[in-house]
């Protein structure tokens, strides 16, 4: 990870899982409305766009799984050096951070295919995964610059934030807040390790070379961090702006769709039908007016 595709990989994975949470928690809380039902948070989410069977199956934690394998598969190979000896033990703490996420993947598909494991063990290993994260950075960063340790102690921030966020999702199922914290820290994980990849490993000759040892220049990455807090927040109340929005036009749409589609062949008192042409709004001392009038 000691360059930048090594922190924009991991981030790209925080950051899709962070937006995929966001609008499912988002449609789930508007669909729940809607029924006039409780919302009801999950680990994983399906993806209702696919067809058939595949619908209900758990997509997310096979993608998940497939993430933390290219990840890990990453990180081992080039931590060894030309004659095949593991040198770099940067690369084998972030192969066990990939590794405890992958733990994760694979309980989460056990829990979806009710195999007998313990009550909520797909948040439990998801708050494990994040602690194994916590740890393997916070004693990572020996000798680094000041500025290298900076970025990275915020990052911390936000992992342990993403951990209460899910341990309190796992307590509060019901409270769309919990739930969407944690798609909120794990996108700023996200946008951030791409953020400390552009400032400690610039990709292009043309980028700007921040001075590690500058105190004003720490200053600055710190009010960075700020705002990527509030774009990551702006970002999700524009997702769910749009998703109540469709949601509204949506039961709109069934309510019209009730109305016009409502019998119009109505039973009398005495046994017999007869064909109802007016709304059920209009009573019959109404319609005896209009007949009286004509």
């Amino acid at each position: 990870m000691g360059n930048f595709p090594g922190h924009a990989l991991p981030g790209s994975f925080f950051i899709i899982f962070g937006l995929w949470w966001t609008i499912h928690m988002f449609n789930r809380f508007y669909l729940a409305k809607a029924r006039n039902s409780k919302f009801r948070s999950s680990a994983i989410f399906n993806c209702p766009f696919l067809c058939g069977r595949l619908k209900e199956w758990p997509l997310e934690a096979y993608f998940k799984l497939i993430c933390v394998s290219v990840g890990f598969y990453f990180e081992i190979k080039t931590g060894f050096s030309s004659d095949w000896r593991f040198v770099n033990t940067g690369n084998g703490q972030h192969a066990t951070m990939f590794f405890f996420f992958g733990v994760n993947a694979v309980i989460d598909i056990l829990v979806y295919f009710k195999w007998p494991l313990p009550p909520n063990m797909e948040y439990v290993s998801g708050v494990l995964a994040l602690l194994c994260e916590y740890l393997l950075f916070k004693f990572h960063l020996h000798g680094r610059t000041d500025l290298d340790v900076l970025l990275h102690t915020l990052l911390l921030h936000a992992i342990v934030a993403c951990m209460v966020a899910l341990a309190l999702e796992l307590k509060y199922r019901d409270n769309i807040l919990c739930a969407l914290s944690r798609a909120y820290f794990m996108l700023l994980q996200g946008t951030w390790l791409w953020q400390i990849g552009w400032i400690l490993y610039p990709p292009f000759e043309s980028s700007f070379r921040w001075d590690k040892d500058d105190h004003e220049q720490m200053m600055i990455a710190t009010m960075i961090f700020t705002w990527h807090a509030m774009v990551v927040l702006l970002t999700m109340l524009a997702i769910g702006g749009v998703l109540a929005f469709i949601h509204r036009k949506m039961n709109l749409y069934r309510k019209e769709d009730t109305f016009k589609f409502k019998p119009l062949i109505k039973p009398t008192s005495n046994g017999d039908s007869v064909l109802q042409l007016h709304d059920e709004s209009e009573s019959d001392q109404d319609i005896e007016q209009t007949t009286a009038l004509t």
